[in-house]
């Protein structure tokens, strides 16, 4: 079994802010080799029945979990509502899949992919992980690649919020490992707008 350590040969280190590496690959809640997976979800998908993509990768793998739970209304994807499920069957890699509700698609806006962000780092250090995967699942439910903008920011600010000033100094059991799953088409592209921004909020 590969290590968790949330890096893979295809990661791209983008920069470390208190003492967790911020990673970007073109991977998805599936297949990141972390302690935590976690994915945006909102509260129905656009032009679909279920979700495309990663997400609908993920979903598959949990045997329909996630939509059949948002359909029974246990999980309504509320923004900042979450939803973890312990201890999945493979592929996935991770031991701990977390579902972050995103919202109405049509009032969603960077800002509420700031505050999932912070949420799945928050409950990531509570459950006391070393790694973690935060997929957005944004395309794969639906919205235009065009209606992104500012997306690579919001994600890294929710990070930022989240991840205490204080860090215990033994390491055991703290966070170090932070991977943000993008698409594969045009991923170099994205790394580098990744790290241009970190770079930018890190001066701040």
């Amino acid at each position: 079994m590969p290590p968790m350590d949330g890096r893979a040969d295809d990661a791209v280190t983008i920069g470390t802010l208190r003492r967790v590496r911020i990673d970007v690959a073109p991977r998805d809640a599936v297949s990141a080799e972390v302690a935590v997976a976690i994915a945006g979800v909102f509260s129905y998908e656009i032009g679909r029945n279920k979700p495309g993509g990663g997400l609908g990768n993920l979903d598959a793998a949990l045997g329909g979990a996630i939509t059949r739970l948002r359909a029974d209304g246990i999980f309504r994807a509320e923004p900042g509502e979450v939803l973890i499920l312990s201890a999945p069957a493979r592929p996935i890699q991770a031991t701990t899949v977390l579902a972050i509700g995103l919202g109405n698609r049509a009032a969603w806006t960077p800002a509420v992919m700031r505050q999932a962000v912070a949420t799945a780092a928050r409950e990531t250090i509570r459950l006391d992980a070393e790694s973690a995967a935060f997929a957005p699942s944004l395309i794969d439910s639906g919205l235009d690649p065009d209606d992104l903008s500012g997306t690579p920011q919001a994600m890294l600010e929710g990070l930022f919020d989240a991840l205490p000033d204080n860090r215990r100094d033994d390491g055991s059991g703290t966070l170090s490992r932070w991977l943000f799953c993008v698409g594969a088409v045009r991923f170099d592209a994205m790394a580098e707008v990744f790290r241009d921004t970190f770079d930018r909020l890190a001066a701040r």
